[in-house]
């Protein structure tokens, strides 16, 4: 299953659902853990017994062919808790096969070629090819730019400190200059922007950045100097450099997070109010909480409160029951919080939405 990346390096890390209204309603006014998982998994009633991979496929959608809950397909391959940080590759034109073993199913490879099994190795083939788990797409520009920084690292962090002929704004060819970087290739320009700030604890979890545009040194000194490359929003004078990530896209393996691990929505891209399928999402839970790549999020909506009248006649206002919104993948873990692609949304999601191990059907 999915997770390569370029060329002789190792496999890397990587629906309607209004359900069970009263209890999780329940679960939340006493604080107590989601339910995650059944003991079984629940095949769809036209689930094929083979599948031909092809090109544009993922692996979420390929599950959903499978499972009513296709965040769970790596327990339709039988993979453990390592494999699933570890998963191998699949290819379009590879032919899956549905078979029962002790009374569960699985899925595998026709063939026997390369059913999943623990163990990391190197591949040859492109792996840029493979069936990735979600749309790389949607998330690639959010893994290859700076997002979130802490105070401290924004002060630390290279500056550009002057530009050709006094100007502040940049151009693509100009020529700028910086200082405080350590080696040569490629860096990426950003800005402050945002702080991400807890809802509960009104903590500054850490602040967004605004990513300018890519530059390259080109000569060292005690003063850098660097030619801007690309202009991705704007590159001005004052601007932090960071060092651009290799181009690595990596695949992820979807896994509950565990129950204990619960927080609130806190951006949407762009703030966007109401998130939907595929928008990207900020949390407030990051690696300090055990959050990590592919762990998956339920999205809990509080009921509003609306009045009734009793049965003496008199009016009195109840909270509808909490229900699961959709769900996140997360794709980007910083410390304090975590970015998430919303994989399946009933409902809009927003700010404020309540996060936890998601409820199976």
């Amino acid at each position: 299953m999915p997770f390569g990346c370029r060329r002789t390096r190792q496999i890397l890390n990587i629906g309607a659902l209004f359900m069970r209204k009263s209890i999780i309603s329940l679960a939340l006014a006493l604080g107590l853990a989601f339910p995650v998982l059944a003991d079984t998994l629940t095949l769809r009633p036209d689930a094929p017994a083979r599948y031909v991979v092809v090109r544009g496929d993922t692996l979420w959608g390929i599950s959903g062919r499978y499972l009513k809950s296709p965040w769970r397909w790596p327990e339709l391959w039988r993979m453990n808790r390592d494999e699933v940080r570890n998963p191998h590759l699949i290819y379009p034109g590879e032919v899956l096969v549905l078979s029962w073993v002790n009374g569960r199913p699985q899925l595998s490879l026709e063939g026997g070629q390369r059913v999943v099994k623990l163990s990391p190795r190197i591949r040859i083939e492109d792996a840029d090819s493979a069936v990735p788990s979600i749309p790389a797409k949607v998330i690639e520009p959010f893994i290859k730019r700076p997002l979130v920084v802490s105070e401290a690292e924004f002060a630390r962090s290279p500056r550009i400190i002057a530009g050709p002929d006094d100007r502040v704004i940049l151009s693509q060819g100009d020529r700028l200059y910086a200082q405080g970087l350590d080696e040569g290739g490629i860096w990426q320009a950003y800005r402050m922007n945002k702080p991400l700030t807890d809802p509960d604890t009104k903590e500054v979890l850490g602040y967004e950045v605004v990513y300018g545009g890519d530059v390259r040194l080109e000569k060292e000194g005690e003063v850098q100097t660097l030619r801007v490359e690309r202009v991705a929003e704007e590159i001005a004078v004052g601007d932090r450099l960071v060092k651009a990530p290799r181009a690595l896209f990596v695949h992820y393996a979807p896994h509950p997070v565990d129950e204990s691990v619960r927080g609130k929505i806190i951006s949407t891209y762009n703030g966007v109010s109401g998130a939907a399928q595929y928008y990207n999402v900020v949390i407030n839970r990051g690696a300090q909480q055990g959050v990590e790549v592919g762990h998956v999020f339920g999205v809990f909506k509080r009921g509003p409160d609306v009045e009734v009248t009793g049965s003496d006649g008199k009016k009195k206002k109840v909270s509808l029951p909490t229900e699961q919104g959709g769900k996140l993948f997360i794709y980007r873990v910083f410390d304090k919080v975590a970015y998430g692609l919303v994989m399946e949304s009933q409902v809009p999601l927003n700010v404020g939405d309540e996060v936890a191990a998601p409820v199976d059907e």
